[in-house]
């Protein structure tokens, strides 16, 4: 039954075809961000839990690093939503694309934690 997750992406890209992005938001972009705050709060979800049941430190990680990729897709729906560049301060760097950066590393200290 997992495997019905990867519909959602195929579903995307259906809902996508033939829209021009100059012209707005299209079907499957509007999906695209939907879908991925959703499965960021149930990632989110799931690791407190894990960490409630084992309180180690790998997944105490794991929840930040999903903490900051729930962040990340919040941030980054918001700034498409609201047409606005979110910069980290003194850079070029858009704060969704830092936030991803940090979810990642993290995941992967969590990942390679002994």
């Amino acid at each position: 039954m997992r495997f019905l997750l990867f519909l959602i992406p195929v579903a995307v890209a259906f809902l996508a075809v033939g829209h021009n992005h100059a012209a707005g938001l299209s079907p499957g972009h509007v999906l695209l961000h939907t879908v991925t705050v959703i499965i960021a709060a149930a990632l989110l979800y799931i690791a407190i839990s894990g960490y409630a049941r084992v309180r180690s430190s790998r997944f105490l990680w794991l929840l930040i690093a999903f903490v900051l990729l729930l962040t990340r897709e919040l941030s980054l729906s918001l700034s498409m939503y609201l047409n606005a560049t979110w910069l980290l301060p003194h850079t070029d760097i858009p704060i969704d694309h830092f936030l991803g950066l940090l979810a990642l590393v993290t995941m992967a200290y969590a990942l390679f934690k002994t």
